[in-house]
């Protein structure tokens, strides 16, 4: 009985963490689909993103000044089983990337970068298995809307907010105890990161996403703003 509890507490520990840290933002969605739709409330800023620099499938750099002006998606996937390791990416695939896909005219300017590690969360050089496995089993993939990247994962996920740091935050029940290889990121067209939420259910990719449709609601409220 104690194992099972102590199990449990090990899986929520990570969860919790990224809540208390990074999880007011969940509140907004509640009052973005309540009634209180003349008080609009906006994504809370949570950091600037540091300075990166990844190398895509296509070779081009992926840089903040080339993801400027873009939504961008950042996740982890792994080449020993980029399946269900750190992200579930069947879920993902089909809540997230499915949608984008069939909508580029409104959500053209979305993109998603995957950073690929191995099991241990290392960087890792070569992408061609990879993406023949993405090929095979993404319907329609399209790597201008979902990037493979080499790179180290450090360079995004380095990130701390009221005193704990993502990348070293470390959990039992993790992908390879660390809790980052799970962790999706939002970053906005400002290179500022507005949510962190992990990838392994497929109520919080759903809840990422509804985030990303709530960012995209701020852009059209500024832009009628100004016209």
């Amino acid at each position: 009985m104690d194992k099972t509890n102590n199990t449990k507490r090990g899986f929520w520990k990570p969860l919790i963490l990224i809540l208390v840290v990074f999880g007011p933002a969940i509140l907004l969605i509640l009052i973005s689909m309540g009634r209180c739709r003349h008080n609009f409330q906006e994504l809370p800023v949570f950091a600037e993103m540091p300075k990166y620099e990844f190398v895509g499938a296509d070779g081009q750099l992926i840089t903040n000044e080339t993801q400027e002006g873009k939504v961008t998606l950042f996740t982890t996937l792994q080449t020993t089983c980029p399946q269900q390791c750190a992200i579930d990416i069947f879920k993902f695939n089909l809540q997230i990337y499915q949608d984008y896909r069939k909508n580029q005219k409104g959500l053209g300017h979305v993109k998603i970068i995957s950073i690929v590690t191995d099991e241990k969360g290392n960087p890792v050089d070569n992408l061609d298995e990879l993406l023949f496995t993405m090929n095979d089993m993404i319907e329609g993939y399209d790597s201008s809307i979902w990037n493979l990247a080499t790179g180290d994962p450090k360079q995004i996920y380095d990130i701390e907010n009221n005193g704990i740091n993502l990348y070293s935050t470390t959990s039992d029940s993790a992908f390879a105890k660390k809790s980052f290889l799970e962790t999706m990121l939002i970053v906005d067209k400002e290179n500022q990161l507005r949510l962190v939420r992990r990838g392994n259910q497929e109520g919080l990719i759903r809840d990422f996403k509804q985030h990303v449709a709530l960012l995209e609601k701020q852009y059209d409220k500024a832009e009628k703003e100004q016209d």
